[in-house]
């Protein structure tokens, strides 16, 4: 009798060891799955471009400068400008007159203003699909 509840001991002290072993892969499996998707493995991001723009303001209008760095596409480029103190003045309209698709370095883009002028000193703020802020700077306005 003695000898059969020995046995009975050690087939049942494998049984806890083995369930504890799988909840463990489990829960490891778990977490790197959640890791993943939370480092952003399965996104698609678009990186930030690398540029190096200049501008000048004038009363009616702004000129961007591309000195060097990324091609941006224009028709994913806005323009917004500011006054000093942060309030919102207009959002530029890019003029792609004598344009291809595509700002390289070496190329000016004019940004008319519409009906509003400018005056003082203005801040513009260049974006690249609405998420990259490619240039963002205080300019003061030439007569």
């Amino acid at each position: 009798m003695k000898a059969d509840v020995i046995l009975k001991k050690k087939e049942d002290a494998v049984s806890p060891v083995i369930g504890v072993m799988l909840m463990l892969v489990v829960t490891i499996v778990i977490a790197a799955v959640v890791a993943a998707f939370a480092g952003g493995i399965a996104t698609d991001t678009e990186p930030t471009p690398s540029v190096v723009l200049s501008a000048d303001a004038y009363e009616d209008k702004v000129m961007i400068q591309s000195l060097s760095g990324d091609r941006l596409e224009i028709d994913k480029l806005s323009v917004n400008i500011y006054k000093e103190d942060g309030e919102f003045i207009v959002k530029g309209t890019i003029d792609k007159t004598g344009q291809d698709s595509y700002f390289t370095p070496g190329e000016i883009l004019k940004v008319t203003l519409g009906e509003k002028k400018l005056s003082d000193t203005v801040q513009i703020v260049v974006t690249s699909n609405d998420k990259h802020t490619v240039f963002n700077k205080e300019v003061i306005v030439k007569a």
